[in-house]
């Protein structure tokens, strides 16, 4: 692993660390990068599930077709997983059924008004390779999405993550709608 992603990992821990509730927590796409890691160590006193489409996962699931899980979650983090899904929508309302009464859901996507996608519109986003990007979010439209499908908005903002050593990040240091990602905390 590169040290911009490690970087880039380390800031979007600082924000989801500080909004993880419960004890029983479930990292969705934990697969990549050391960010699932750096959660775990941080917490010695809650117990981490992971959830992927890789054999390595506590649930070894496709995120476009969900399964049930017996168990249910105080706090689900899904970091960089809504971009490659075919509905992320459905993916919303999964969540909604492995969180307890009260627990969080935190999301964190690319932002579709960010840098990346300013410099290259269709950065990214190529359709026939599922790993790449099929979709685009803007924070307006999280929100929305998070607020329609019942949770309550604890916090959004914008993360100066993954453009980490490129000159144009010192632009997104004052623009702050012009960062490469967004993360969204919500309540059921």
């Amino acid at each position: 692993m590169g040290k911009e992603r490690l970087k880039s990992d380390k800031l979007r821990f600082s924000y989801i660390n500080r909004y993880l509730k419960g004890k029983k927590i479930l990292d969705i796409g934990s697969d990549e990068g050391s960010l699932h890691q750096l959660i775990v160590k941080s917490n010695p006193k809650r117990k981490f599930f992971t959830l992927d489409n890789s054999k390595n996962a506590d649930f070894c699931i496709d995120l476009d077709n969900h399964k049930k899980i017996s168990r249910k979650f105080d706090t689900i983090i899904a970091g960089e997983i809504m971009e490659h899904l075919k509905s992320p929508i459905d993916f919303i309302r999964y969540c909604k059924t492995l969180l307890n009464k009260g627990g969080r859901l935190i999301l964190t996507t690319p932002n579709a008004t960010g840098l990346q996608y300013l410099v290259n519109p269709a950065w990214c986003v190529y359709y026939k390779d599922y790993r790449g990007h099929t979709q685009a979010f803007t924070i307006e439209m999280l929100k929305r999405i998070v607020k329609d499908e019942g949770y309550r908005l604890i916090y959004s903002d914008y993360i100066n993550a993954f453009w980490i050593n490129n000159p144009l990040q010192y632009l997104s240091k004052i623009i702050k709608r012009i960062r490469p990602d967004l993360i969204i905390v919500a309540d059921l």
